[in-house]
């Protein structure tokens, strides 16, 4: 009984000693959160071509969407325009040369100070460096809007950037961005109170009389991509697993399917989308006051004038247990590579398997064929391009789909190698962004923060570098 006793005590004690930790893991966590709060804005505006941009003459405070700063804490400040970026005269000055850069969330910045976002690294660069080379010095004009497609960057050109008459316009792309072009989901990060999503992206698509559309899905032929998907979604169907590939075996598929990608093929895809109308389909009406309306009342009774808030806090503890397991999950990877190529698989078959198997080409249900999505998206450029060139301006894409995975590694992968293949068909400039992005990483130096998952101050050098080493080597 006595031991029975003694044993009894210890658990108490021990229970009563991970309390005490525990509470007092709360109370610091809460002390810390409570000086170092989470920020929440409603930063954009709705814009009756573009969907949306950011609010003008807006400032705020931006830590990530983490209830308290965990990464970063950054002051943000928006132009008269709703663009982060300086206000800049639309009549450009004697002697200066201006660079408009055009994408999503990675050109905005917002996770890094202003002076260290790309585009002000750029100008740094060029001002510092390139005195003496035909021009007194440059601008960097910032038209960056987060969440934003190929299709909008391009409405942004037209309706924006292309007042300013900028000598280069560079372009960002990674593979996420072309879904944003042709899906009709509303991607712009102002929550509203509604049960119901209201879509408000404009998107593109390409018409036609003839079946010519057709046409370019058999140039490129990426069916035994979509036949492998197929045999793998019916044995999980059959067994409730499939075969998981080696890393070897993922990285040959990859670079037979890039083997496919020729100069000859982009150069037929390229003459047939010529032919092709491009349509812009608007969101309806309707649908826009709905979200006006809904967006207006949420700034009256949640926000205030100032569309921004302090975030709600929470269970500092309850926010701690998740990353350990996040902690915990990673390593796992680490320890179980399998593991990840079976996670990347099964993200490949439930978006690119095709949802009618007789049809390889039929796409899934939430994402259309992928060659179908791509072609739509270099339309696009074709059209922005023109716009850029008639005017004898610069254009030049800079892509990371091969180093921000959005979707899986062989749709990034394959994405950067056709718009390789594409830049140097149409004369478009180039910037293999991921290589640089890839290498740092390579060796240990991260160019995204961890938990935001946007670039960090490492990744907006690298971006920033690549773009001042182009304009460098082809000046003439």
């Amino acid at each position: 009984m006595k031991k029975i006793n003694s044993f009894t005590k210890i658990l108490i004690a021990q229970f009563f000693t991970i309390a005490i930790i525990l509470i007092l893991i709360e109370v610091i966590g809460r002390a810390y959160a409570f000086y170092n709060p989470g920020h929440e804005t409603l930063y954009a505006i709705l814009d009756k071509l573009i969907g949306w941009r950011m609010t003008p003459d807006l400032e705020y405070t931006h830590t990530g969407s983490n209830w308290y700063q965990n990464e970063f804490k950054v002051q943000i400040r928006h132009n008269s325009l709703g663009f982060r970026d300086h206000n800049r005269s639309i009549v450009k000055p004697n002697g200066i040369k201006r660079i408009a850069l055009l994408g999503d969330s990675s050109v905005s910045a917002r996770q890094v100070e202003f002076k260290n976002t790309p585009g002000q690294r750029l100008e740094s660069l060029l001002n510092e460096n390139l005195k003496g080379y035909g021009s007194k010095s440059y601008e960097v004009l910032n038209f960056g809007i987060d969440g934003i497609g190929i299709g909008q960057s391009y409405l942004t050109y037209i309706k924006y950037a292309k007042r300013y008459n900028p000598d280069y316009v560079f372009l960002f792309v990674f593979e996420g961005d072309i879904w944003r072009t042709i899906a009709p989901l509303s991607a712009i990060t102002d929550s509203i109170d509604s049960k119901k999503s209201l879509i408000v992206r404009p998107i593109f698509n390409m018409t036609s009389k003839s079946d010519e559309f057709q046409s370019p899905l058999t140039v490129l032929n990426f069916s035994p991509f979509y036949k492998y998907l197929v045999d793998q979604k019916i044995q999980k169907s059959k067994s409730g697993n499939f075969t998981t590939p080696t890393e070897k075996e993922y990285l040959d598929l990859i670079s037979s399917l890039k083997n496919l990608i020729t100069i000859n093929k982009i150069t037929e895809i390229s003459q047939v989308l010529n032919k092709l109308n491009l349509k812009l389909y608007p969101p309806t009406k309707t649908i826009y006051e709905e979200f006006l309306f809904l967006q207006q009342d949420r700034i009256k009774n949640y926000f205030g004038d100032d569309r921004t808030r302090i975030r709600e806090h929470k269970v500092f503890l309850m926010d701690l247990f998740q990353q350990i397991e996040l902690g915990l999950k990673n390593l796992n990877a680490k320890l179980h590579p399998e593991l990840i190529m079976k996670n990347e698989l099964n993200m490949l078959i439930k978006k690119f398997a095709p949802k009618v198997t007789e049809n390889l080409f039929s796409g899934s249900i939430n994402f259309p064929n992928y060659e179908s999505a791509i072609y739509v998206n270099l339309k696009v450029l074709e059209i922005l391009n023109q716009n850029i060139t008639n005017s004898g301006k610069k254009f030049i894409i800079v892509d990371a789909s091969s180093h921000l995975i959005k979707h899986g590694r062989l749709p990034g992968y394959l994405l950067s190698e056709i718009l390789k293949k594409y830049c140097k068909v149409n004369g478009i400039g180039y910037i293999p962004l991921s290589d640089s992005l890839n290498e740092s990483t390579k060796n240990g130096v991260e160019t995204l923060w961890a938990f935001d998952g946007h670039f960090n101050e490492n990744g907006y050098r690298i971006f920033g570098e690549a773009m001042f080493e182009w304009i460098k080597n082809n000046q003439n």
